[in-house]
């Protein structure tokens, strides 16, 4: 029998694998789940951040010379997307056997995240799956199939 192991992320699958094991050998994965759902929830909320979206393959935009400016006096040393810190620290997670579910609670986020066509706000995407993440996340469940089944 085998696990089928799915991300989604706006709609758009980001990780799909049908793992080939023995489903009946494990009946919880709460631990993997929960594992995931952490593991993601600490790379969007940090390394996303640190490298303004280079670590998930999409890189930020800079911020226009005026907005910069303004944001410097008002937020001095603030990053892009960090003026409050409410963004980053808006992540949520949530897991349980079957599911695992990351999220920002910031209302603003979606208008960042969004792949809708744009006219002024840059598209600066903090959640997506880029290959590393993808063997994260599978590397995890493979990792918690060979504890479960030891």
């Amino acid at each position: 029998m085998a696990f089928e192991l799915k991300y989604t992320i706006e709609g758009e699958t980001q990780l799909s694998r049908r793992l080939l094991i023995m489903a009946d050998k494990v009946k919880d994965w709460t631990p993997a789940f929960e594992e995931t759902a952490m593991t993601l929830k600490d790379i969007f909320s940090n390394d996303v951040f640190q490298s303004q979206g280079a670590i998930i393959e999409e890189q930020w935009s800079p911020l226009s010379k005026a907005y910069a400016y303004r944001k410097n006096k008002k937020y001095p040393g603030k990053g892009i997307l960090e003026a409050t810190g409410k963004m980053r620290a808006g992540f949520m997670s949530l897991y349980r056997s079957d599911m695992a579910q990351v999220w920002n609670e910031v209302d603003y986020f979606k208008y960042h995240q969004s792949n809708k066509p744009r006219t002024k706000l840059p598209r600066r995407v903090m959640m997506k799956l880029a290959e590393a993440q993808r063997q994260q996340v599978v590397k995890i469940f493979h990792n918690y199939f060979i504890q479960a089944t030891a």
